[in-house]
């Protein structure tokens, strides 16, 4: 982490803890410059790129150089006759002798069915694989965020809804207290006010743990250790999105969703693959060069590399005639790997399309309800004001006080849950369509 960035992320661990309110970009942002899953996938990226650098070594030629040295020691005879004795001894001394070489060979494929080539061609595809599975974990990555950011947000909005809740109940209490001690109301009435008041701190009690978890959650997705700070989601209205049609989506599907391209991908490597096992049949031609010399002695060594080296130019080449079934079984199985990507890619592809179908309809069925329940919120409100006031003149009873109370909560809670809903499923959308990073990219690139 350079410096910049670990300011930037300081910068906003403080202003976490003091509970300022975030939008749902500024987590994505913390989320993508924490999150160790990003971290791994860039590193499979550096490993498939650095496989394709080690697959251009069959296109090169490879350089080797050889020195060797050695002493060999035997046996020397020698015949000495004595004057006095005059009788042959045999003495045995030892000889020795040493020599050192050196040498340079060059080695080329010329061509062996094509299997070099096509090597690369996999190394590529594989590279664009970690491309893109880096890039669909990020996605996965913004989708958790945006998920939990808008689960806090909703959580927010469920706990507001039920503090009002429990302050209307708490009115309606001292209300019908003061109409109990003044002999306005029978005591059944007060009763049911304070069960209404009960349910209503229970309800508060449940939404306070839910925005904690929610809390906790959102910090998890974030990438961050949670130590009890606050975080406050912006609340924001929703605002209907544009929905693509089937055709429109099919394309952005095709093109863009990281796990069909990967599948497309795969199609190609069994292309390969396949071309790799029929090359296997072909003929392959070598070539090589050795430059060597030898010599007593270094000194030696060195005139005969210079004068008395020796140069060998050799070619093979080689005819695969039988080899029992390998190279058949390996050209099949070759064959019906392709036709299981094939098959794999055309079922995904249809499986998706199947879900984008869903998500479209429920998000325009989304765009027709949730203004339906902003009426219905309305309405309840001012329902609620009525119904207050003809209690109060003593022409409305407490239970039409607490249905019209409850009315309001259920759909205020309904038409929040809506909205979230809605949100998530436009985030899915985004998702499966390969969207939702480059949407995210431009938003980022118009703030800089």
């Amino acid at each position: 982490m350079n410096f910049k960035r670990h300011i930037y992320l300081s910068i906003i661990f403080v202003s976490i803890t003091i509970a300022q309110d975030y939008d749902v970009f500024e987590c994505i942002k913390i989320a993508l410059d924490r999150k160790g899953t990003l971290v791994s996938a860039g590193l499979d990226v550096e490993s498939a790129n650095r496989g394709l650098l080690g697959s251009y070594s069959g296109l090169l030629p490879s350089l080797n150089v050889s020195t060797a040295s050695g002493k060999t020691k035997y046996p020397d005879q020698e015949i000495i006759i004595p004057d006095l004795v005059n009788l042959e001894i045999d003495t045995v001394s030892s000889g020795e002798s040493s020599y050192m070489s050196a040498g340079l060979s060059i080695n080329q494929t010329i061509y062996n069915g094509g299997k070099s080539f096509n090597t690369v061609k996999q190394a590529k595809v594989n590279l664009e694989i970690a491309k893109l599975r880096e890039r669909n974990t990020k996605i996965q990555v913004i989708q958790n965020v945006t998920s939990s950011y808008y689960g806090l947000l909703k959580a927010q909005q469920l706990l507001e809804v039920a503090l009002k809740n429990l302050s209307l109940s708490e009115k309606q209490v001292n209300l019908v207290q003061k109409q109990f001690e003044l002999g306005a109301v029978r005591k059944t009435d007060l009763l049911k006010a304070n069960v209404s008041m009960g349910q209503a701190k229970v309800e508060l009690l449940n939404r306070k743990t839910s925005l904690e978890n929610s809390r906790r959650q959102l910090f998890n997705d974030m990438g961050m250790i949670d130590f009890g700070q606050s975080i406050q989601a912006k609340n924001s209205e929703w605002i209907p999105v544009s929905v693509p049609s089937s055709a429109e989506a099919l394309g952005l599907l095709k093109e863009k969703n990281p796990n069909v391209l990967i599948q497309r991908a795969a199609i190609e490597i069994g292309n390969i693959q396949f071309k790799i096992a029929k090359g296997m049949r072909f003929p392959s031609a070598f070539a090589s060069i050795d430059y060597s010399a030898s010599g007593d002695n270094s000194e030696q060594l060195k005139k005969s590399l210079k004068d008395d080296w020796r140069l060998g130019v050799s070619m093979a080449l080689n005819f695969p005639i039988f080899s029992g079934n390998s190279l058949s079984t390996a050209q099949e199985q070759a064959k019906l790997s392709k036709r299981k990507y094939e098959n794999d890619y055309l079922t995904f592809l249809n499986d998706l399309r199947v879900q984008v179908e869903q998500l479209r309809k429920s998000i325009m069925n989304y765009s027709e309800i949730i203004p339906i329940n902003q009426d219905v919120v309305s309405a309840a409100e001012e329902d609620l004001k009525l119904v207050q006031k003809r209690y109060s003149i003593g022409s409305a009873t407490i239970l039409e006080v607490l249905d019209a109370q409850v009315s309001l909560i259920r759909s205020n809670s309904t038409l929040i849950n809506t909205v979230h809903d809605a949100r998530i499923q436009e985030m899915r959308l985004k998702a499966l369509l390969g969207m939702l990073d480059l949407e995210y990219q431009t938003k980022e690139e118009e703030i800089k």
